[in-house]
């Protein structure tokens, strides 16, 4: 019997340790997975879909529209509201981003279609 509890309590554990937060459309399985560096250095990128990993450095204190992306090979900014969503304060978490890579006011930035964090 002790046996059998234990077992249970480490499968919920294990379930709630990996459980994934996907907002927007979610990530694509099929864009290209990419650094920022490669994002910043390469224009023929622009306009492209493409997959990003990384830390939430900076959120949208207001309403989660916005938030920075850094991935240990440079930081960029990910517009959530340009596609009609938001995430709440995960500022600090993993987050994986698909997104469309296009010029805004602040420079080369994502329009995310879905964030998944976690």
């Amino acid at each position: 019997m002790k046996k059998t509890a234990l077992l249970i309590l480490i499968s919920l554990l294990f379930i709630v340790g990996c459980s994934v937060e996907q907002y927007g459309a979610g990530v694509s399985k099929e864009a290209a997975a990419v650094k920022v560096k490669d994002v910043m250095l390469n224009p023929s990128l622009q306009g492209k879909v493409v997959n990003l990993e990384g830390i939430i450095t900076t959120q949208c204190a207001s309403n989660g529209c916005w938030f920075f992306l850094h991935d240990g090979s440079g930081q960029i900014f990910i517009d959530l509201a340009t596609k009609g969503f938001a995430i709440p304060p995960k500022q600090g978490k993993k987050a994986k981003v698909t997104g469309i890579v296009s010029v805004g006011q602040a420079g080369i930035q994502i329009i995310a279609y879905g964030v998944e964090i976690g």
